[in-house]
C-alpha cells in the first residue's frame, strides 16, 4: 500500500517571539515493514534545517528561527510504501521464560524500566498478573493485555496531557491514544516483556472508524523471541498492519514527540495540527 501523509501544525504567538528551536521526529522510518518514498519538510519562516540520527536511530530534524516572529508554519509530506504484518510468521510457541536470559535483559534494558509517564504501580503489576491468566507463550500475552487495556480505557480527547502518568491514567482511564500505549507498556514490562513506544499516522479508509486518525498516532510494539517487534494498536484493538506508518520510536512519548521546542518570548500561543492520511 501507497500511503500519501501530510501534517502541518501551525503557531499563533500573542506577541513576536524570537529564538524558536525545534527538533522534530517525522520523517517515517526505514524498516521491514515500510519505505519512504517522498519526504519535504517546509517551515515558514524560511529556514536551514539540520537532520541527525537520535539515540533510537530516529530522524531529527532541528531548526531555529532566530528573528522575531509571531506565526510558525511546518508542512511536512510523506509518501511511503507499506506491507501487511504476515500473521502467521508471529510465532505461537515463544514461551515467556525465553525472556528472563541474560542476553535479552541486556538488550532491552531501556524498555522494560519503569520510568518517566510509564509507572509500574502494584495495581498495575496485578492487572498485568490477571490479564497474563495461565498463558505461557508471549504472543498470547501481549494480545491479552492489548484487550484488556482497550475494555478497561475509554477515548475521550481533551481530559489528559502529555505529563499525564499510567498511575494517573489508571485510576481514571478516560485518554487518549497516547494514555492507552503508556499503560500497555507499563503492564507489558511488569511482567518482563520488553515494550517501546511507536509514534505515527494511521490510514482511516472509513473517515471515523479508526480512533486517533485525526491527527499523529500512538501503538505499542512487543518484543516477541523469534520474531521481533510486534505493532500492537490498544487504542483501536488490533496488530499494526499496512495502514500504519510509524515516525518515531523510544520508551515513550519523550522520545518520541512529533515536534519539540522552545523560544524567548511571551508563552501566550496556539497550536494547529492537521493530519491527512490518503491512498496514492
Amino acid at each position: 500500500m501507497k500511503l500519501r501523509i501530510l501534517h502541518r501544525t501551525e503557531y499563533r504567538y500573542a506577541l513576536p517571539v524570537r529564538n524558536n528551536n525545534n527538533e522534530l521526529r517525522v520523517t517515517p522510518l526505514d524498516n521491514l515493514r515500510q519505505r519512504t518514498i517522498l519526504h519535504l519538510v517546509r517551515v515558514l519562516p524560511a529556514i536551514k534545517m539540520r537532520r541527525y540520527n537520535d539515540l533510537y536511530r530516529n530522524n531529527v530534524s532541528f531548526f531555529e528561527v532566530e528573528e522575531a516572529h509571531k506565526e510558525l508554519v511546518i508542512d511536512v509530506s510523506s509518501v511511503v510504501e507499506t506491507k501487511p504484518t504476515n500473521l502467521e510468521d508471529i510465532p505461537k510457541d515463544s514461551p515467556l521464560s525465553g525472556l528472563l536470559l541474560p542476553e535479552v535483559l541486556e538488550s532491552f534494558q531501556p524498555y522494560l524500566q519503569s520510568d518517566g509517564p510509564v509507572q509500574i504501580t502494584p495495581q498495575i503489576w496485578r492487572s498485568a498478573i490477571d490479564a497474563r491468566g495461565d498463558k505461557k507463550d508471549v504472543y498470547a500475552v501481549v494480545i491479552a493485555i492489548m484487550d484488556f487495556v482497550h475494555q478497561t480505557c475509554k477515548y475521550v480527547p481533551g481530559v489528559t496531557n502529555v505529563a499525564t502518568t499510567t498511575d494517573e491514567f489508571f485510576a481514571k482511564p478516560n485518554g487518549v491514544c497516547q494514555d492507552f500505549t503508556h499503560l500497555m507498556l507499563a503492564l507489558c514490562r511488569a511482567i518482563g516483556i520488553p515494550a517501546r513506544y511507536i509514534c505515527g499516522y494511521v490510514y482511516d479508509a472509513k473517515r471515523g472508524d479508526v480512533l486517533g486518525s485525526h491527527a499523529s498516532h500512538a501503538w505499542c510494539e512487543a518484543w516477541i523471541p523469534g520474531y521481533g517487534w510486534l505493532g500492537l494498536d490498544p487504542t483501536n484493538k488490533r496488530i499494526v498492519n499496512e495502514t500504519y506508518v510509524a515516525s518515531a520510536l523510544g520508551r515513550d512519548f519523550r522520545d518520541a514527540t512529533p515536534i519539540r521546542g522552545s523560544y524567548w518570548g511571551t508563552g501566550d500561543r496556539e497550536m494547529r495540527v492537521t493530519v491527512h492520511v490518503e491512498t496514492k
